[in-house]
C-alpha cells in the first residue's frame, strides 16, 4: 500500500472519530510522545492523555463537520510527511453554520501504524 493511501485511511479514522465525539479515539491513532501543534499559534499539546483533551474540548465546543483533505504525501525512509486541507464547522448563537479551515502538514513514523 502506498503512502498516500495509507495516510488517507488514516485521516479517515480521524475524521470518523471526531465526527462520532469519540476522542479517545482520535487520541489512540496518536503516538504515547506525539506532539499536536494546534494552529493558529495554540501551546503544543503532549501525549495521548492531552491529545484526547485537546481533541475533546474541541468537539465539546461544538466543533463538527471535522474534514482532513490529503493534498500530498511523501516518504523519507521511516518518516512519512503529508499535506492537506483541515476544515469544520460551528453554529453560531442564532444557528447559522460557520465553516473554517486552513492548509496543515503532518508526519508519521511508518511501520508504527501510528501519525
Amino acid at each position: 500500500m502506498n503512502i498516500q493511501t495509507q495516510i488517507s485511511a488514516i485521516n479517515q479514522q480521524f475524521d470518523t472519530a471526531f465526527n462520532s465525539k469519540n476522542a479517545t479515539a482520535i487520541a489512540a491513532l496518536y503516538d504515547a510522545n506525539a506532539v499536536v501543534m494546534p494552529a493558529p499559534a495554540g501551546a503544543p499539546v503532549s501525549g495521548q492523555s492531552a491529545i484526547k483533551d485537546f481533541f475533546g474540548g474541541l468537539i465539546n465546543a461544538g466543533v463538527i463537520e471535522h474534514q482532513l483533505t490529503l493534498t500530498a504525501a511523501v516518504e523519507d525512509g521511516n518518516l512519512a510527511y503529508q499535506r492537506g486541507l483541515w476544515a469544520g464547522a460551528m453554529l453560531n448563537e442564532k444557528g447559522e453554520k460557520q465553516t473554517f479551515g486552513i492548509w496543515y502538514t503532518g508526519s508519521k513514523q511508518t511501520g508504527l501504524g501510528k501519525p
